[in-house]
């Protein structure tokens, strides 16, 4: 019966021994082998005075969820940072969140040109759709009326541990909870740097 249904087996294999002696005894052919190719990546710094590292975590999707981001100004030295719980919630909504709030800091603080780093391809795509929860709507408004310049720029989840080190700290807060960091917590033994890949 396995042999017969050989042609609807979709899956890879790890090319190891034990994978050989199993598909050897059912009779089946050699699968493709899924390969991992390590990629070495590294943190740049903009020209523009601040740099805005977001990122939301949620344990399950929906389940506990969090935001948390990090400002840091050209010479990558750190400003401040934010945590938010925000109750049970997608991974998704938790990735919108982390970049609102990022973003009302800065208006807060009068910041005019700002680059915001998210590790999310789809929550980047809801904001340069303007297609994205209803709830922040007015507040993403207001953010575009007192924000002359704000840039999107995808980082890989490798290169954005200080805003998952602070969106993991969120998901463990209430709903509505917040944690503000004024000086970087000695709980965070390391941060990006240019010169370190």
């Amino acid at each position: 019966m396995v042999k017969d249904c050989e042609v609807r087996l979709k899956g890879f294999m790890n090319n190891t021994s034990y994978d050989l002696q199993i598909l050897k005894h059912f009779g089946i052919g050699c699968r493709k082998v899924k390969t991992i190719k390590a990629i070495e990546c590294s943190f740049s710094l903009p020209d523009l005075d601040k740099i805005f590292c977001c990122d939301g975590a949620s344990r399950g999707n929906p389940g506990c969820a969090g935001y948390g981001f990090i400002a840091r100004d050209y010479a990558s030295n750190f400003i401040a940072a934010e945590s938010g719980g925000l109750g049970i919630s997608t991974n998704f909504i938790a990735e919108i969140m982390g970049i609102i709030c990022a973003l009302e800091w800065a208006v807060q603080n009068s910041k005019e040109e700002v680059i915001i780093n998210p590790d999310s391809t789809t929550a980047i795509r809801a904001f340069m759709r303007n297609n994205f929860p209803w709830y922040v709507w007015n507040r993403w408004k207001y953010i575009c009326r007192k924000i002359k310049s704000i840039h999107f720029n995808h980082v890989y989840r490798e290169v954005n541990f200080s805003a998952d080190f602070f969106a993991k700290k969120g998901v463990h807060l209430p709903k509505g909870e917040v944690i503000k960091f004024a000086t970087r917590p000695s709980q965070m033994h390391i941060m990006e740097f240019p010169t370190r890949p």
